[in-house]
């Protein structure tokens, strides 16, 4: 006769199996869909195991690949390792530490936050492809600080340069040398004008592995193997949306809900084309870094996972909530 203990055991253990049989299928049914829209990579990190290494159409996995617009992520670390060390405050107007910031009654209203969450007023620089900082630090303001989202390069070549006023250095080696050293990662390259001035909208290149690697930084919250790499309550900062866009955080595109009331007083909601994701049937603490061609971190607390997906060219068919629900297998 069978025991009951045991017998529970084996359902126990087969119904784990099964569980274990649907999420890989699941994964593979991402990765599929990934591939088929001009995927080069699909990573998946589950509690901090590797669970899913697929590479695609002839795409090296060793080789660094662009970001893009992913490397935003990057600024909100920096801008949390600054808060933390005491060379900032997102809440503080820009106009304190530079003095470009000084010269109209809206300008000098510009705080830190907002020059992240994209909700300035700036100008916004679509074609920015170089870090031209002078340039930045020169727009026009097209808007009150804090009532309109605009997605844009400039703003982080503005941040850029404060942070090298700040540093009195590079602030890619500042970044180096407090996160990315202690995991064991590197951007193996970093697009720079010709004076050497990074560029932090668009610039980074690394492999899959290491930006999911940097996804896990971001899921435990900036702790590391027992050591806090960076604030905590600083990361907590960049997953807040704005008045003017939910949806987005401190360079962070984040799961919010398309917002039903009527917007604060003197504030333009974001539109559909400035909505990433807007997925209520997905976790809604998901967050991502998103660069063109299909570039994607997601981050993903409640199952605990980082999924890094990269690519070398995307049509509209390829869509963020599609991809999410085939690797959560809903």
């Amino acid at each position: 006769m069978i025991s009951r203990p045991f017998a529970l055991a084996v359902a126990v253990a087969a119904a784990a199996g099964a569980a274990r049989a649907q999420t890989a299928a699941s994964l593979a049914a991402a990765a599929r869909y990934s591939a088929e829209r001009e995927g080069d990579a699909v990573l998946v990190f589950r509690h901090d195991s590797l669970v899913l290494e697929d590479y695609q159409n002839g795409f090296d996995g060793a080789a660094p690949h662009p970001l893009a617009s992913g490397t935003k992520t990057f600024s909100c670390v920096l801008a949390a390792l600054a808060a933390g060390d005491g060379l900032i405050r997102l809440d503080q107007p820009l106009a304190r530490d530079l003095p470009e910031f000084r010269g109209d009654s809206l300008r000098r209203r510009v705080s830190l936050r907002q020059l992240l969450s994209l909700t300035s007023g700036l100008q916004p620089d679509f074609t920015a492809r170089t870090a031209d900082y002078g340039a930045a630090l020169a727009l026009p303001m097209v808007a009150p600080p804090g009532s309109r989202f605009a997605y844009g390069a400039a703003p982080f070549h503005v941040f850029a340069e404060l942070m090298r006023r700040k540093l009195g250095g590079d602030p890619v080696e500042y970044l180096r040398r407090r996160a990315l050293r202690p995991l064991g990662i590197t951007v193996a390259f970093w697009v720079r004008d010709t004076a050497g001035r990074p560029h932090l909208a668009g610039g980074a290149m690394m492999t899959g592995r290491d930006w999911g690697v940097f996804g896990l930084l971001l899921l435990h919250q900036g702790s590391w193997h027992g050591r806090q790499v960076v604030p905590a309550a600083g990361l907590a900062e960049c997953r807040r949306g704005s008045a003017a866009n939910a949806g987005y955080g401190l360079g962070l595109w984040l799961n919010a809900p398309t917002p039903t009331g009527p917007a604060p007083a003197g504030v333009l909601r974001a539109g559909p084309e400035d909505r990433r994701l807007a997925a209520p049937e997905l976790p809604a603490d998901l967050y991502l870094a998103a660069g063109a061609a299909g570039q994607r971190l997601y981050v993903l607390p409640t199952p605990g996972l980082v999924i890094v997906r990269l690519g070398h060219n995307t049509g509209p068919e390829f869509k963020d909530d599609a991809f999410l629900r085939l690797a959560l297998g809903r």
